[in-house]
């Protein structure tokens, strides 16, 4: 009897021990994706590429700035000589306003195409890490990576959505 109380418990151990086996916590993993990013060649490549771009539209913006001081300066001048009349005056300033405006456009519009260019540049970088870290999950059995720079989850295996049992727990239809 106490020989087969004895099978019985060990069967029933080798069974629990291979389901406990079977059944894997899940696995999560983390990584600064902000460093990778910076470490990459193809990063340093796409932000030489950028800086060169900016510093095109820095220059453009110089001389409209520098135009434009040039002519705030040439009015003040001829204003304190008194060598322009009422209409002449309004007219400058209204001409000197309008050029303002213009400049502080070029200037919002330079700061949508370098963010633009930038999406542009490191779209193909982040694609290709995005690839890398699905690749690792999979390989690796991960459930989960996180990028510990911003909190963001990089990777999730498929799960099933609890939402709906989450709105019956709260009494929301």
């Amino acid at each position: 009897m106490i020989r087969k109380t004895s099978l019985f418990l060990a069967a029933l151990l080798c069974s629990v021990f291979s389901l406990v086996a079977q059944t894997e916590a899940p696995k999560y993993g983390h990584m600064n994706l902000g460093n990778l990013l910076d470490g990459l060649p193809e990063t340093a490549k796409a932000e030489a590429q950028l800086r060169v771009f900016a510093d095109s539209l820095n220059r453009k913006d110089s001389l409209l700035t520098s135009a434009f001081q040039a002519a705030v300066a040439q009015f003040r001048k001829q204003y304190d000589e008194q060598t322009l009349t009422g209409i002449q005056i309004s007219q400058r300033q209204e001409a000197l306003e309008k050029e303002r405006q213009e400049i502080q456009k070029f200037e919002q519009d330079a700061q949508k195409a370098v963010e633009t260019k930038r999406n542009e540049l490191l779209q193909p970088i982040l694609v290709r890490i995005n690839e890398a870290i699905q690749a690792v999950a999979a390989e690796n059995g991960f459930t989960m990576i996180f990028d510990v720079s911003s909190g963001a989850m990089l990777f999730a295996a498929e799960t099933i959505d609890v939402t709906a049992l989450v709105k019956k727990k709260l009494g929301v239809e």
